[in-house]
C-alpha cells in the first residue's frame, strides 16, 4: 500500500495536548488507507479517461468521513473544509456525485 501524504506526521497521544475536535473521523479515514479499502475503491470506480483527477477511492473515503461529521447530503462534504490541514481541500458534491454515478447514488444522500 503507497503511503499517503496527510498522515506522515499524525500521531497519538493521551496527553490532551494538540487536540483537534472529531478525532474519530481522521482515524476512519487512517484506516480505510492502512487496510487498503481506499485504494480497492479506487482501483473498482476507476475514473474515466479525460475525467477530472480525483482518486474515487479517497472521494468516497472522505464522504464517510463528512457523514461521521454530521453531513446529511453530498453538498456537505465541505463539512471537511475544516479539516483541510489534514486532509487537504475536499472534493466537490459534483466530484462526489459523479463518483457514485455508477452505483445509482441518485437515490443515496441526495437533498
Amino acid at each position: 500500500m503507497n503511503s499517503t501524504a496527510w498522515d506522515r506526521r499524525l500521531s497519538v497521544r493521551g496527553d490532551g495536548k494538540g487536540l483537534i475536535g472529531h478525532a474519530g473521523a481522521i482515524l476512519l479515514r487512517k484506516c480505510a488507507d492502512q487496510t487498503g479499502l481506499t485504494s480497492a475503491l479506487g482501483g473498482v470506480f476507476a475514473r474515466r479517461e479525460g475525467a477530472p483527477v480525483w482518486d474515487r477511492g479517497i472521494v468516497l473515503v472522505q464522504l464517510a468521513t463528512a457523514i461521521v461529521l454530521g453531513a446529511t447530503s453530498m453538498r456537505q462534504i465541505a463539512l471537511l473544509a475544516h479539516q483541510s490541514s489534514v486532509f487537504g481541500a475536499p472534493p466537490s458534491d459534483s466530484t462526489v456525485r459523479r463518483t457514485l454515478e455508477p452505483v445509482g447514488a441518485d437515490a443515496v444522500l441526495v437533498t
